[in-house]
């Protein structure tokens, strides 16, 4: 949890704290954002606007989980962006890296499978789903991000596990994806 003295500094003007929230939370706010838009580069431009905006709105932060509040306004610019550009997003091609060719069409054929799974899950369930693998949120923090009960999140998150494992039992996606 962010350190109450590090927002007041903030609020009076020191900008190099500011770097302490961008540091802590921009890997796992532009990992949620990837699994949204399927476009990592994309996703740092929409967490980019994300960090403007709790800049802008610090004096504002009134709870007690800061990384929640952080993920609702880039949910909130998340749907800005689709209300503005209506059509799809086509994902950039993945910067090549030093894995073979192999193993990069491996990881490309599981995390098009994935995607494709998670696109059969409800709008909400999927929020949680990535809130919670992709981001590290925990679950009060997801129940304060969307708004909703504890149980509620503990609930779409067992029956989703449920659902996966199921899945990779029928042989309805490779085994090596992500839970067991």
């Amino acid at each position: 949890m962010l350190n109450e003295q590090i927002i007041q500094k903030i609020i009076s003007g020191d900008k190099q704290a500011f770097r302490v929230i961008v540091d802590t939370y921009k890997q796992p706010l532009v990992s949620y954002l990837t699994y949204q838009t399927k476009d990592e580069e994309l996703a740092k431009d929409i967490a980019q606007e994300t960090f403007i905006k709790c800049y802008e709105n610090l004096v504002k932060f009134k709870g007690e989980h800061f990384k929640a509040w952080l993920f609702r306004i880039a949910i909130n610019q998340l749907m800005d962006f689709k209300r503005k550009h209506k059509e799809d997003a086509t994902p950039l091609e993945e910067t090549p890296s030093l894995h073979t060719p192999e193993l990069l069409m491996i990881e490309r054929e599981q995390t098009k499978l994935l995607h494709q799974w998670l696109e059969t899950l409800e709008d909400k369930t999927r929020q949680i789903f990535v809130l919670k693998y992709a981001s590290n949120c925990s679950y009060e923090e997801i129940a304060e991000t969307l708004h909703i009960p504890l149980t509620e999140v503990r609930n779409r998150l067992y029956r989703t596990k449920k659902r996966l494992r199921e899945s990779k039992l029928k042989g309805d996606m490779k085994s090596a994806l992500l839970i067991d």
